[in-house]
């Protein structure tokens, strides 16, 4: 069996001592135990469509308790907001664990390995955090982000030129699957040829950290994930004996006043965070704002007729289906949210779907509008200090791809009767694949 944390053995394998006494009343106790007995990302029905569920979650209660994960789930907008702004009370470093505490022999994998790379953005706190998140934008320019756009739509077009070719296609495996990898790549200054051992490696490190693997399957990832420390490890020395003009070079290179430069250990935690989340999300972007586009007629039309909408059309996608659905903190200290008091140590789940959805900040929030005139309030990106690095290059990706797609297949449909299957992990969300024809 594998290993669980210190505090749930505190609690007896029961719901956390204080549910009670920290909530209005017992019947409202029994609905926050409802809803947390039942809140299961990994299987159906809410892999398929957790927005119902998040509906109900947040109308009944700011936060709730799930011993599958043995994490508190925040619902509501204001408090999601607040968890991810305030770094004071709650801390990051509780992201890049996995969700199901490792088993033995995945523990003893990486500690034969003494993989241990050190905290750097995603899962950082300030002062630490800050110090890596300015040398970062100052390799990360805007510069950077706008020299790539010839780049990019050139990559669109000879997706489009060699697989959108016969009336049928894949959104995903023909473009959205490879595109993002390939232009992380290059920021990173990797060749196309690691676009299949980086897509594998990401794709085994969401399940791995995000989702809930076997004892055998979670043994596997870690040894993949030993071999993508040792890739980065090896980049980072290469690009330390030859620097030339990429991001990873920038980063060795960079200083801040007299502060000391990143270590190589850093520059690793920094470029393995962009070589999973620099990609899939984007992968997921895409994925999803055609599908939603595409399943909303008149939204696609629109931007057809008038591409000037297609910067809506991706805000509005990331509000009503953010590509990473959840994301997590710890409290530092013992914190209250709505009546419920939580203890120092508390893992937190912040569901950015639900306050994407809702009302109290954003009218009639289950329909897709690209009009909507608050949509770039969503958190899809996150807030505050931790605010996604990349998010000018996910937007700028979405935005070719859908230029170039609208201009050349304006009738795209999709094929209809295909449920949209999704990775089983707590966070990651957007189609697997996607029919479409034309």
């Amino acid at each position: 069996m594998c290993d669980r944390p210190a505090k749930w053995l505190a609690h007896g394998g029961e719901e956390p001592n204080g549910m009670d006494s920290a909530t209005p009343g017992n019947g409202f106790a029994e609905q926050m135990r409802d809803l947390g007995e039942r809140f299961n990302p990994f299987e159906e029905p809410m892999l398929a469509d957790p927005y119902p569920y998040f509906a109900e979650a947040r109308a009944a209660a700011p936060i709730f308790y799930n011993k599958l994960l043995d994490y508190w789930v925040v619902t509501r907008y204001a408090d999601v907001r607040e968890v991810l702004r305030n770094t004071t009370l709650y801390s990051a470093g509780n992201v890049l664990e996995t969700i199901k505490p490792l088993c033995p022999l995945a523990r003893q994998v990486l500690t034969d390995a003494q993989i241990r790379p050190p905290p750097a953005l995603t899962n950082n706190d300030p002062p630490s955090h800050s110090r890596i998140r300015r040398v970062a934008n100052s390799a990360f320019t805007p510069r950077r982000v706008a020299q790539l756009e010839p780049f990019v739509r050139d990559l669109v077009r000879r997706a489009l030129d060699a697989r959108f070719t016969d009336g049928t296609a894949d959104l995903i495996r023909d473009l959205a699957w490879e595109l993002p990898a390939q232009v992380i790549l290059r920021v990173i200054g990797l060749g196309e040829s690691e676009v299949a051992r980086v897509k594998e490696a990401a794709g085994n490190r969401l399940l791995f950290n995000w989702g809930l693997p076997s004892d055998a399957e979670q043994t596997e990832l870690a040894k993949d994930t030993v071999a993508l420390w040792r890739f980065i490890e090896a980049y980072i020395a290469n690009r330390a004996a030859v620097p030339r003009d990429d991001f990873t070079s920038d980063l060795l290179r960079a200083r801040e006043g007299d502060a000391p430069a990143l270590t190589h250990g850093e520059v690793g935690s920094v470029l393995l965070a962009l070589l999973v989340a620099g990609h899939e999300t984007t992968t997921n972007l895409i994925g999803n704002a055609v599908y939603w586009l595409l399943n909303e007629r008149p939204n696609w039309e629109a931007i057809c007729a008038e591409p000037a909408l297609i910067p809506n059309a991706i805000e509005e996608t990331l509000r009503i289906e953010p590509p990473i659905l959840a994301w997590r903190r710890r409290a530092k200290r013992e914190v209250t949210i709505g009546d419920t008091r939580l203890p120092a140590g508390a893992n937190l789940l912040v569901l950015i779907g639900a306050a994407n959805r809702d009302p109290a900040v954003f009218a009639d929030p289950e329909a897709f509008d690209i009009a909507r005139p608050n949509m770039r309030d969503h958190l899809a990106f996150g807030y505050g200090a931790h605010m996604c690095l990349g998010a000018p290059l996910a937007r700028l990706e979405a935005r070719v791809a859908l230029e170039e797609l609208t201009a050349r297949l304006p009738g795209l449909r999709l094929v209809h009767g295909r449920r949209m299957r999704v990775l089983p992990t707590t966070s990651f969300r957007g189609p697997l694949e996607l029919p479409v024809v034309w």
